[in-house]
């Protein structure tokens, strides 16, 4: 099939098609453009017929490559729509204004595939009829090999977008299917792969299109075929290289040596860049041809390694990068000469292949042991002694950044409001409840952390990918994967220059490469602070500092806050933490918006380090805030009260004793007042809802003051936030404000535990049916999060007033049960922990439970069983497959359903008991680990048959049991492989619950009795020796 010399003609387009283009293109004529919108919606949506013939239309502009084509009767329709005006344009501008025209035409026809209207008859959406889908497709393969670059790339992303299904397609449905009719795999791949095979042919010949006017004509062709093809590759590639492989059959085979090939002997750039991109794509998935054709592609990278243009350069760090992240084994033996290049490449003047080539670091520092063989270790080692001069060299701001900077200094002189450009997006922190692993060493049910980079945010407030950032990222991995004897040798003289350099901005890329060694060396670096640290205060404290040096002194005293914080506990320097304290705050008043955000995320870090010696100094730290609250705009305002919420977490009660209180609360208040009636929707009160929501946990009844304001204040922003939404469409982020305000009364009941009721009781405004029945709609709202935060608070009340829930308990209860979806995890999770606490509540009163038990049992044993939903030890819990805490929170809650009742839960026990025990053992609440355990305990009295039953093989089932008691003396610290054979460092169960620790000796021993020696002893006897002598000494047993 010679497509490039495909001579067929294709049916011109109609006078109506054309003026409807140019009618939609016309905005400027309003009137005429909504009549134009108005009759596309029509055509396309009148019948399947219409919209077949609507998207061939737009195909054929698409595919006319001259105007000059156009049919007289077809220019006379379309000229007397507008008085020949379009003509008249195309007439001063032949070329380019038709072309406009067909990528417009392009624009619409892949809109109009990707998201089709609904047939009013079948209610389904349009699909193409098949003579009009095989017409598009022999136009849109035209378009890919077009003279023009704009259609040729209008024409590739049609292809893409409708045949791989990657385009925000309706329905999940390709327009363009690959397998329809061996689109892909007879038609589209072959013709692709053809444009490839003749120009290499041409290429190879060294036909450089000399010779007659045909010859030079078939050169051009040519050559678009291929810029188009390759473009089209590209595409597909990154769009969905595996989907591509799978429905294209052997041609897709003959893609890698054509791509090696062209890269091998074609000079234009685009096609290298384009090809390249096609080797990143394959390289991520990895497909058997290109495996095959390894070698010939690191020969080929090789080879360009030294292009003379950067963007070829930059596509092969990308490709070497990509090859790393993914398939490392292929650099294995040559780590070295790859080291070698990149450290060059990191040093490029090309600003863009330098930031490609430093990725190289940051993704080896990443790798783990399994994957990063010691030769690869070594060949990185080797090239320290340049790289680490590179990265701190590189760590330096650009003339460019420095001038912005400058700017911006100046600009927070005059204290001008932030651009909202400047501001970065705000988000809430979700709140999980229950759930958490054995190790995590306490409750797990606060907020999680939006954000794994807080602190590294506060260090400059730079959100844009740099060579800077790259090159202070990979410094950070480099030192916590390679030794530091072969680090700070080479670092420390480097610093040590770059400290006491006359540049500030140098002075300040070595501060920042200070504080990125203290991930992997801080131990190491210990021994140098004693001079370094009074540095760094220095540089803070001294008032003609340049703003970016103080942001990141800021932050390198945060990170290295752990010796501050020693120093001043072992009594060598027991003020430090005092004068760092005092440091650091005194910034916060700075006008510098940066420094700041830099004091307050650096305070924040402090805090968190040295917790209760922070206490003498909460009064001036909290004056300071308060004054900021007034003083900071929007950025550093963000900040600053996230900063409030760190310390009340951090420090807890301690910061409501005496007047504190009435320091900070009242001018948190008074804002949320202020901004809500100005705009209650506003994101800045984010974070001021969280901060309160987390100072009414912290300091509890103490909060008493000023509940009823604040209890107000969030069923205020409730019910405002609802009744704003419900007069539009709106999306999950834009109801963060109910999720915020839902938290902050979450907060109240947990820091108040009973006395809530009365609050409920004192509202004039909000009664307690009013919450209630506020809650019960909540629980029901369409967006996760909301149904998420209320059901923390829904289990919370269960927890702490259940009386407040009684008039609502039975909606309440069946929404949570409808809510048992591990496809919305987080919502999943939370109601499954709050049914639980209301389970537990019913403890003597099982008759209530009746109604509802069958119900939550049997979805709670399809969470328990379902192999996809573990607990949050998952090896594989990135891919999101692991739902983390949800195995936890159902076996907990199915452990109070069995105190209840056992009979709720025996009478199906064998089918789940094993991924019961499983998750009793990852719970981390005592609490809830006792009631679990206790329940589990009661379920196999209740039906003692399960044993024998759960499984095939009894020894997994006794395997699991014995795991699971053991789970109870495995030290918080020691969770590890190693402990069943190493060191014994088993500890005693713990003493408080005594009681549960008889129960299981008894239950073992029963255990045992009910067995016979051999299956029995098929079990201990290969036990860990550990395992062995803990249940000997602690059970009299085994």
């Amino acid at each position: 099939m010679d497509l490039v010399n495909n001579k067929a003609t294709s049916v011109p387009p109609s006078g109506q098609i054309l003026i409807l283009i140019t009618s939609l293109s016309n905005h400027q004529n309003h009137l005429q453009h909504q009549q134009a919108l108005a009759f596309q919606s029509s055509t396309l949506s009148s019948s399947t017929l219409s919209y077949s013939n609507t998207c061939v239309e737009y195909a054929r502009v698409l595919g006319l490559s001259h105007v000059e084509s156009l049919p007289p009767d077809v220019i006379q329709v379309w000229q007397e729509s507008d008085g020949g005006s379009s003509i008249l344009k195309l007439k001063n501008d032949p070329i380019s204004g038709w072309n406009q025209l067909r990528e417009m035409a392009g624009l619409l026809l892949k809109n109009a595939l990707l998201k089709p209207p609904i047939d009013e008859q079948s209610k389904m959406r349009m699909r193409l009829l098949p003579d009009a889908s095989m017409e598009i497709k022999g136009i849109l393969c035209r378009c890919i090999v077009d003279s023009n670059n704009g259609i040729r790339r209008v024409g590739a992303s049609i292809v893409s977008s409708c045949s791989l299904g990657q385009g925000g397609i309706a329905d999940g449905m390709e327009p363009l299917p690959l397998d329809e009719h061996r689109w892909g795999e007879g038609i589209l791949m072959p013709f692709l792969v053809n444009c490839l095979e003749s120009a290499i042919g041409v290429m190879e010949q060294g036909n450089d299109g000399g010779g007659d006017k045909t010859g030079f004509e078939m050169t051009e062709k040519i050559r678009y075929a291929l810029l188009g093809s390759v473009q089209t590759l590209c595409m597909m590639l990154e769009d969905d290289a595996c989907k591509l492989e799978n429905k294209t059959g052997p041609a897709f085979q003959k893609i890698v040596p054509c791509i090696l090939k062209l890269l091998r002997i074609c000079g234009d750039q685009r096609v290298k860049v384009d090809s390249l991109k096609c080797c990143v794509n394959l390289i991520r998935v990895m497909p058997g041809s290109l495996i095959a054709q390894m070698n010939g592609l690191l020969g080929v990278l090789s080879m360009l390694a030294g292009d003379e243009e950067g963007q070829v350069r930059k596509h092969v760090c990308l490709a070497i990068v990509t090859l790393l992240s993914t398939r490392c084994e292929y650099l294995h033996e040559h780590m070295l000469p790859v080291s070698q290049f990149m450290l060059r490449a990191t040093a490029d003047a090309d600003e863009e292949v330098a930031l490609e080539a430093c990725e190289f670091w940051l993704v080896f520092s990443t790798l783990d042991e399994s994957t990063c063989t010691p030769e690869m270790m070594a060949a990185v080692e080797s090239v320290l002694p340049q790289l680490l001069p590179t990265l701190v060299k590189s760590m330096v701001y650009s003339e460019e950044s420095k001038e912005d900077l400058l700017e911006q200094n100046a600009a927070d002189e005059l204290e001008v409001e932030d651009r909202d450009q400047d501001i970065a997006p705000v988000f809430h922190r979700t709140k999980t409840k229950g759930g958490g692993r054995k190790d995590d060493g306490g409750e797990s049910d606060g907020e999680e952390d939006d954000d794994d980079d807080e602190e590294d945010d506060g260090m400059d407030d730079e959100r844009e990918w740099t060579v800077r950032t790259c090159a202070a990222a990979s410094l950070d991995g480099l030192a916590a994967v390679m030794p530091s004897t072969s680090i700070l040798p080479i670092l420390l003289p480097i610093l040590q220059e770059c400290l006491v350099h006359a540049d500030p901005w140098v002075r300040e890329a070595g501060i920042l490469a200070l504080g990125a060694l203290e991930t992997g060396c801080g131990d190491d670096m210990c021994q140098h602070l004693h001079q370094l640290h009074p540095y760094l205060m220095n540089q803070v404290t001294s008032m003609d500092t340049l703003p970016q040096v103080v942001c990141v002194s800021c932050w390198t005293l945060g990170k290295y806050s752990h010796w501050a914080v020693e120093q001043t506990a072992s009594g060598n320097q027991p003020y430090l933490v005092e004068r760092m304290t005092e440091a650091i705050v005194g910034r916060i008043l700075d006008k510098n918006r940066k420094v700041q955000m830099a004091s307050c995320s650096a305070l924040g870090t402090i805090v968190e380090n040295a917790q209760d010696l922070m206490i003498p100094f909460l009064e001036p730290i909290y004056k300071s805030l308060v004054m900021a609250l007034q003083r900071h705009r929007t950025r550093a305002l963000l900040v600053t009260l996230e900063t409030f919420g760190a310390i009340a977490e951090t420090i807890g009660p301690a910061t409501g004793e005496g007047s504190l209180p009435s320091i900070y609360i009242p001018p948190l208040i008074n804002m949320w007042r202020e901004r809500g009636k100005a705009n209650p929707m506003d994101r800045v009160l984010l974070p001021l809802m969280e901060s309160l929501a987390s100072i009414a946990v912290s300091i509890g009844i103490n909060f008493q003051p000023w509940v009823l304001e604040v209890y107000e204040g969030a069923m205020g922003t409730i019910n405002t936030a609802l009744m704003t939404l419900s007069a539009k469409i709106y999306t999950d982020e834009e109801a963060d404000p109910i999720v915020c305000a839902t938290d902050v009364l979450d907060g109240l009941v947990e820091g108040l535990r009973e006395n809530f009721a009365e609050l409920l009781s004192s509202s004039s405004q909000y009664h307690k049916d009013h919450f209630v029945s506020l809650l019960s709609f909540l629980v029901s709202h369409d967006v996760d999060g909301v149904r998420m935060s209320a059901f923390a608070l829904m289990g919370d009340l269960a927890k702490q007033c259940p009386a407040v829930l009684q008039d609502g308990m039975s909606e309440l209860i069946t929404e949570a049960i409808s809510c048992i979806d591990p496809f919305h995890p987080s919502v999943c999770s939370n109601a499954v922990w709050a049914l639980g606490e209301v389970v537990i509540k019913c403890l003597g009163n099982p008759t209530a439970l009746e109604p509802y038990a069958e119900e939550i049992v049997q979805n709670l044993i399809s969470l328990i069983m379902g192999s996809l939903y573990g607990g949050q030890d998952d090896e594989d819990e990135e891919d999101g497959n692991a739902i983390a805490g949800l195995i936890e929170n159902a076996s907990t809650t199915m452990g109070r359903m069995a105190k209840v009742n056992p009979g709720f839960v025996a009478k199906d026990l064998a089918r789940f008991l094993n991924g019961w025990m499983n998750g009793c053992s990852k719970i981390s609440d005592m609490t809830e680990r006792v009631d679990a355990f206790e329940g589990l305990l009661l379920s196999i009295q209740a039906n003692p048959l399960c044993i024998k039953q759960a499984s095939a093989n009894l020894d997994d089932t006794i395997n699991g049991l014995l795991f699971a008691i053991l789970s109870w003396h495995i030290p918080d610290e020691k969770l590890s492989p190693s402990i069943l054979v190493g060191e014994y460092v088993f500890t005693p169960f713990p003493p408080q619950y005594s009681d549960l620790y008889h129960k299981l000796g008894t239950f073992l021993h029963q255990l045992k009795d009910g067995l016979t020696l051999e299956e029995w002893g098929s079990v201990t006897n290969h036990l860990p020796v550990n395992v062995r002598r803990l249940f000997r000494e602690q059970y009299n047993i085994c």
